[in-house]
């Protein structure tokens, strides 16, 4: 009879032992990696101008995925999805990608304004010049991407709140001021 009795104790001790396991196995699984991802969601009003002209206002939802080594920007348009853009950054090296295009960047905290960021905005170029290709783009970490020029003629604003369009042409007006272009390739002013 003790042995019957030892053995149910002992099988007993062993089966909470496995329950243990198992629930701290269950926990490992579900904690996030050391590189974990932290996903930041914000608004950006997006101003879209073609050759000076408003053409649109537009509502985006930014949704930044942060991990140790690249920071993802998914820019969704909340009314046309085929205008959605995502955006690479890559911390170690600077580089900034879109649709696998990438920008270098060319001058550290080339444009400043306080009312839309702390941070200061780098210049960013394509890496390798390509014909009608993107023109200059102001970005940071924090902020992400200020301005997009799809080299047509076209300019988008991303701004964190809803301003006036006198506003973002103004804007448009700067940035070009800060850079120009010269047998297909980007300089900046000086």
């Amino acid at each position: 009879m003790r042995q019957a009795i030892y053995i149910v104790f002992i099988f007993s001790i062993l089966s909470c032992s496995n329950s243990k396991k198992s629930d701290n196995l269950k926990s490992e699984k579900n904690q996030l990696p050391i590189n974990q991802i932290e996903k930041v969601i914000e608004k950006r009003f997006v101003y879209e101008f073609y050759v000076d002209s408003l053409k649109r206002e537009m509502i985006y939802e930014l949704t930044k995925k942060i991990n140790d080594s690249s920071i993802i920007y998914h820019y969704k348009n909340l009314s046309d999805s085929e205008k959605n853009k995502s955006f690479k950054f890559l911390k170690k090296s600077n580089q900034l990608f879109l649709l696998g295009t990438e920008f270098e960047l060319i001058k550290e905290k080339h444009y400043s304004d306080k009312n839309l960021s702390e941070s200061d905005f780098d210049l960013y170029v394509l890496a390798e010049s390509i014909d009608d290709g993107n023109g200059p783009m102001f970005f940071n970490p924090e902020y992400g991407i200020l301005n997009l020029d799809n080299g047509w003629g076209m300019d988008l604003i991303y701004l964190k709140r809803g301003q006036k369009a006198e506003l973002a042409k103004e804007l448009i007006k700067t940035l070009k001021e800060k850079t120009f272009y010269k047998a297909g390739s980007c300089c900046t002013s000086p």
